[in-house]
């Protein structure tokens, strides 16, 4: 089974009858050309707005193309509003069975099927009591628990993962992990990159309705996390900083301790800031320090060289080379490494601005800013 979207223009968006003489038409997707393959999950990230739930539209035929085609398998689930179809005054037994057979499911399937879905939701204790009375999280995992049973041969997943607590998330990774080992296609729309990262066979990243890159998920990650800082600053890193320092970056980027450069970062990776410096006038002796900010959460930490070597004197017109050794004990997330230069006594500040961007990865299970990593073991480690 093969599912393939030639979408060269699809979910054309019209504007409102009282606006058409105003203003022009506008593409919600446009350019897009993607396959899923039986047993492959391909994940599709991007910012609000970027279409990624129009594509899931367009594959589960809720919407048509206003151009370019759309192939689907025969049976398609869609996970896109978990739930939909749910009447509140029926119990949730009840609603297992009507959107059972929304789903396409028989009659006998559904009987067949029923305990495991009440089992899989964790529900046995509410499953004959109206669904009005079931907290968010439980009507969201009994529409998902239902979804899952239909053995479809395309999944189409819409943030799913916002569903119930970490364990019942964790259960809802291994079940899609099952649903693509028996030979289903899935197609996977998250914000969660730990679920993306930890799931998905490849990846699209969508920007304003366009396809920016398509291929490995961690390159994917990598670009995305960068679309996010450059979104959030309005333009590369350090182009605008620092013009009347007297000492300028000349240029500057991120290694491993190999030397070679990364899309994506993980917890507890060492990072290596190359740089490259000009003075544009005589400087003395200088100090070195840095500040890691988390983008659209303020600063994680800042360093100063105090026991660091100083930087020797430099002419106007001197390029000096130099780095920095970084420990991202970090969760994940999007950084930005600001790094300054000043005199000793720190009453002079020679430049200071952005010197990398940083993509961190996600650990399931790891939330916060900081990523300790702690280590479980069993048994008394003195003895």
């Amino acid at each position: 089974m093969t599912t393939r979207l030639l979408m060269s223009g699809a979910g054309k968006r019209y504007p409102h009858p009282s606006l058409r003489k105003k203003s022009a038409d506008s593409w919600s997707l446009r350019g897009v050309d993607l396959t899923v393959e039986a047993g492959e999950i391909v994940a599709v990230v991007g910012r609000n707005g970027a279409g990624k739930s129009t594509l899931l539209k367009l594959a589960a035929g809720v919407t048509h193309p206003s151009a370019g085609e759309v192939r689907r398998a025969r049976r398609v689930a869609p996970l896109i509003e978990v739930g939909a179809g749910f009447h509140p005054d029926l119990t949730g037994r009840e609603n297992v069975a009507l959107n059972g057979r929304l789903l396409g499911m028989s009659d006998a399937e559904v009987a067949a099927k029923l305990e495991s879905i009440v089992d899989f939701a964790e529900l046995r204790h509410v499953i004959d009591s109206p669904v009005k009375t079931y907290s968010s999280g439980m009507f969201m995992r009994l529409g998902f628990s239902v979804a899952i049973a239909t053995e479809p041969e395309l999944l189409l997943v819409d943030e799913v993962l916002a569903v119930g607590d970490l364990p019942f998330q964790v259960k809802c990774l291994d079940r899609i992990r099952e649903i693509r080992e028996s030979g289903a296609g899935i197609l996977f729309v998250s914000h969660n990159l730990a679920a993306v990262q930890s799931l998905s066979d490849r990846a699209l990243l969508l920007e304003q309705g366009e396809p920016r890159l398509s291929g490995g998920v961690r390159e994917v990650i990598g670009a995305y996390h960068e679309l996010l800082a450059l979104g959030g600053r309005g333009g590369e890193l350090g182009s605008e900083a620092g013009s009347d320092a007297a000492v300028q970056l000349v240029s500057s980027h991120a290694v491993d301790m190999d030397g070679r450069p990364r899309e994506l970062w993980d917890p507890g990776d060492r990072v290596v800031v190359e740089m490259v410096v000009e003075a544009r006038e005589d400087v003395g002796p200088s100090m070195v320090g840095a500040t890691l900010h988390k983008e659209g959460g303020g600063m994680i930490g800042s360093w100063l060289g105090l026991n660091a070597p100083r930087l020797a004197p430099m002419s106007a017109g001197e390029r000096r080379t130099f780095s920095l050794e970084v420990l991202l004990n970090v969760a994940a997330g999007s950084y930005v490494i600001d790094v300054g230069m000043g005199n000793e006594d720190l009453s002079v500040t020679h430049f200071e601005q952005p010197a990398v961007h940083l993509a961190v990865s996600t650990r399931l299970g790891s939330t916060g800013l900081v990523d300790f990593a702690p280590v479980l073991t069993e048994g008394d480690r003195a003895g």
